[in-house]
């Protein structure tokens, strides 16, 4: 027995063109342009369910978009800068980067569940424009293909609820392994909740590289702690240096990094 086709689609939000960063985004000079180019990435990411790899076809991942998406490289460029920017696209592990919007809007259907739906909108159709009689053969295909429905939508309730499973244990060995210290602990769970309340979730190896990070800055719990705090009571996304330590200098820490320092301001209409 063949094994059923799965079809993709990427379910774009009401509000999409008047998310505060699409709006920014089309106002730059060339925006329209490079919004096109941000939802050819979320399509090209369906099948890796919001992922894109970097397989070196080209000397860098954005020329290497571009060939995929037949758009100049430049143009490729500036959108990958801004989505950075604004948390839009993250880098998840070497050569693999990730659309968080597209992980929320990617939807899947096989080719069963495809049939089921087409022969309810059929029958809706005929009880809507006229009296249908049924015989038995007809009732017992019906009740066949609303089995096959039943049975894959409780494959994709399971699937759901393993990968759930999954990331929260994932996290709770990420954060185990990292450290025995409770406070820094409920410290790192705390950033975590941020980051879904601010609706930029994180993955397994985004909280790893995270908390590569925190090392990288300091090796006290009690520095990293507030490191962790001040990016929560500012809502950024990542980690940064304390104001005045060895790798931050006298710098402020204000939540930027190098592309957040980029200067967008001369493209504002």
């Amino acid at each position: 027995m063949s094994k059923d086709k799965k079809y993709f689609w990427l379910k774009l939000k009401e509000t999409f063109f008047r998310d505060k960063e699409i709006k920014k985004l089309r106002k730059i000079a060339g925006g329209d342009t490079y919004t096109i180019i941000y939802l050819k990435l979320q399509l090209l990411s369906l099948k890796k369910k919001g992922k894109l790899g970097f397989d070196n076809l080209e000397e860098t991942f954005e020329s290497e978009m571009a060939l995929e998406l037949d758009e100049e490289v430049e143009n490729v460029r500036m959108t990958l800068v801004y989505l950075r920017k604004c948390g839009l696209l993250e880098e998840i592990a070497e050569n693999e980067f990730m659309l968080p919007q597209a992980v929320e809007s990617i939807g899947t259907e096989t080719q069963g569940a495809e049939r089921v739906r087409r022969f309810r909108e059929k029958e809706k159709m005929l009880l809507c424009n006229a009296p249908v009689t049924k015989c038995n053969t007809e009732i017992e295909i019906e009740l066949d293909i609303e089995k096959e429905l039943d049975i894959e939508i409780d494959k994709d309730k399971d699937i759901k609820k393993k990968k759930t499973t999954t990331i929260k244990k994932g996290f709770d060995l990420i954060i185990n392994d990292y450290t025995s210290n409770l406070d820094l602990k409920n410290t790192v769970i705390n950033f975590i909740k941020m980051r879904k309340a601010i609706k930029k979730t994180l993955t397994d190896n985004a909280l790893e590289l995270i908390l590569k990070k925190l090392n990288n800055l300091t090796a006290l719990d009690n520095e990293k702690i507030e490191i962790l705090n001040n990016s929560i009571m500012g809502s950024w996304q990542g980690v940064f240096p304390l104001k005045g330590d060895k790798y931050g200098g006298t710098r402020q820490n204000n939540g930027t990094s190098s592309e957040d320092e980029y200067d967008f301001s001369k493209y504002t209409g």
